[in-house]
């Protein structure tokens, strides 16, 4: 099974990604997360679906809040695109938790909006996302039937990202068969010239993560390496979920019988996939873990292992992965001599190897072997119509759009016949300008609202931002206790006010010790002391920002302002070096990276509500001027182990 077909996480990221939201919405209120009530209309709709949008990967219960809103409010309103967009947006991030049937019941919805309405992109996206859905779940004939039928419709428009698309998705159905391996690249290929035509980077990588695969399935694991590390490095810096590149690394030292490396890669990819909760990454990850510790003799902590992996696999009904989990189960329990319940999984083990083996992989071969050898002639027999319709549409369109510029012309014609003149020329000249320097003025207070005064300054000067290297900062986080709860049990509009509540004062203590803020998540907020520029209280004043943002959760809490949500809040503080730049070219965002940013999320996750935990590196820095209790160690990832640390200090507030 393809690295597709197991991670529906990626799966959405490649073929679902297209959340399409119409028209150019102001969204300068929403930028912080709010929520601004506002008399519903399509505007409001098109704002909720790109709030979900943006946090479907960061906080998907919060996105699913802005996605039923939006469907609601698009039946009050009988607004066609924006049911249908909506009901996407819920079956995507259900898809991406691995709950299948209600993610195929949103699509099913959809695609009957889009059939409806004849929107043929949009029944394109929804045709492949049910694809991706029953693939799966190992249905891949109902699977193949879904992603031919959308890559002729992404033809009859034409769009490279539905197209290369479904081509991957193709691909994936050669990848049960060892005769097909080849086609199943060939098909990768295929796709990958359409993603390059409009720079779709995440499509890159999961079509090079598959060609790694493909090596893999060819026992080839050499060639393998040099595309999976490669692929890991890109999901790291699109701020993926890397699980499946971790895993498959595993795999290819598993072959190459370094067990020891293979159990490393695959602990990472089991940590990976439990905090995104991708169920299949995660199955995947136990598996491998149960397969190297029978290599490495600890027989018992490789039947846990095959057992938590069955336990996601029966709650998800996820029956490709069910066999190796069974096989691997009976292997352990013979090892140990337990040949009773090496029998009972050896026998269940058949049964879905044989249920499995019932699809006829050799009709798929065939039907796709058509779609290769009669392309042109089968598309023109079933989907003529369809084509010439879209022309139609489409020359019409053109047609109005010309005939809307003639009339435009000549109003510009008259309009510059009646203003002419040397007067009115220069008042307007003189106006524009004025125009114009308020609108530079306005973009300046906007970058500097972005980005650090230094760093937008280099970004006006030299038109990029060359990352930078910090040898010692002080980075913090915090964290909201029972967010999660606490969001599906009030309405979104307090939900929303309550953060912002929050984070709004929280940016005016960061502020006042001289700390930058780096970013939002969810309900989690980062800052850090000692950037953009270095300095050597970065420790100091980052402690002093974390004991006023306590004491102002506290004093809240005790006296909460009307519809504020009292929360508890978590904090965690770790000093080391990072590195410091700026993303991406729109919406672009000033981030820092390295694993001093990942221990101080672990600082802040081991926490306890109202306490400020900090990491050995910190304690260092601050050990002389406040009081701490030791915690203990903390293992992350590498088998590193970090001290922790409780500063001992008195809230202000009184109880």
């Amino acid at each position: 099974m393809s690295f597709l077909d197991r991670n529906l996480r990626f799966l959405n990221l490649l073929f679902l990604l297209a959340f399409s939201v119409v028209g150019n919405a102001q969204l300068s209120d929403w930028e912080s997360g709010e929520m601004k009530v506002q008399d519903p209309d399509t505007n409001y709709v098109r704002k909720l679906l790109e709030k979900a949008s943006e946090l479907r990967f960061r906080n998907s219960d919060s996105s699913l809040v802005f996605s039923r809103k939006a469907v609601e409010i698009s039946e009050e309103l009988d607004y066609v695109d924006g049911l249908a967009e909506g009901l996407k947006a819920i079956g995507l991030v259900e898809s991406d938790r691995g709950n299948f049937f209600m993610a195929d019941d949103y699509f099913k919805r959809s695609l009957s909006i889009y059939e409806h309405s004849g929107d043929t992109l949009g029944m394109s996206n929804l045709l492949n996302n049910l694809g991706s859905v029953y693939q799966t779940q190992g249905y891949a004939p109902k699977a193949l039937d879904y992603f031919i039928r959308s890559l002729r419709y992404a033809q009859i428009v034409e769009d490279p990202l539905r197209i290369g698309t479904a081509y991957v998705n193709l691909g994936t159905i050669y990848t049960n068969d060892k005769s097909t391996y080849d086609q199943a690249i060939e098909n990768y290929k295929k796709a990958l010239p359409f993603f390059d035509q409009i720079d779709y980077s995440i499509g890159l990588a999961v079509g090079k993560i598959n060609i790694g695969e493909m090596y893999l399935k060819k026992d080839n694991p050499e060639a393998s390496l040099l595309f999976l590390k490669g692929s890991l490095e890109a999901f790291q810096e699109l701020g993926l979920d890397p699980s499946t590149p971790l895993n498959f690394l595993g795999e290819a030292h598993f072959k190459l019988e370094d067990y020891k490396k293979a159990e490393e890669y695959y602990r990472q990819g089991l940590d990976s996939a439990s905090y995104y909760g991708t169920f299949s990454e995660e199955v995947r990850a136990n598996i491998g873990l149960g397969k190297s510790y029978i290599e490495l003799g600890s027989t018992n902590n490789a039947i846990e292992y095959f057992n938590d992996a069955l336990k996601i696999i029966n709650e998800n009904q996820m029956l490709s992965q069910k066999a190796e989990a069974l096989l691997g189960m009976s292997t352990a329990y013979t090892l140990l001599n337990d040949y009773r319940n090496a029998l009972f999984a050896k026998d269940k083990y058949v049964q879905v190897r044989d249920s499995i083996s019932k699809l006829d992989y050799g009709e798929f071969r065939k039907t796709l072997s058509t779609i290769t050898e009669l392309k042109e002639r089968e598309y023109l027999n079933q989907y003529e119509n369809q084509r010439i319709q879209y022309e139609l549409e489409r020359d019409l369109e053109r047609e109005k759009d010309q005939q809307a510029k003639l009339f435009l012309y000549i109003g510009l014609g008259l309009l510059v016949l009646v203003i002419l003149g040397l007067i009115n020329r220069f008042l307007f000249i003189r106006k524009a300008k004025n125009q114009i320097a308020k609108e530079k003025d306005r973009s300046d207070e906007i970058l500097l609202n972005i980005l650090p005064e230094e760093t937008a300054k280099e970004l006006k000067a030299n038109g990029r931002i060359k990352a930078k290297q910090f040898q010692q900062i002080t980075v913090l986080f915090t964290d909201f206790k029972g967010f999660s709860v606490i969001a599906e049990s009030i309405s979104p509009e307090k939900l929303v006010d309550s953060v912002d509540y929050y984070f709004r004062y929280f940016d005016a203590i960061v502020e006042k010790h001289g700390l930058e803020k780096i970013k939002t998540i969810g309900d989690a907020y980062m800052c850090a002391g000692g950037i953009p520029k270095q300095n050597e209280t970065h420790a100091e004043d980052a402690m002093k920002a974390a004991i006023e943002i306590r004491d102002f959760v506290e004093e809240t809490k005790q006296n909460p302002p009307p519809n504020i949500h009292p929360f508890e809040i978590r904090i965690g503080l770790n000093s080391g070096p990072v590195v410091a730049g700026v993303v991406g070219t729109k919406k672009f965002a000033y981030d820092i990276w390295g694993s001093t940013v990942n221990f101080a999320a672990r600082m802040e996750s081991k926490s306890e509500p109202g306490r400020i935990n900090v990491s050995e590196s910190s304690y260092q820095l601050l050990k002389d001027k406040y009081d701490f209790t030791y915690r203990g160690e903390l293992e992350v990832k590498n088998g590193q182990v970090l001290q922790m640390y409780f500063a001992e200090i008195e809230s202000k507030v009184t109880i």
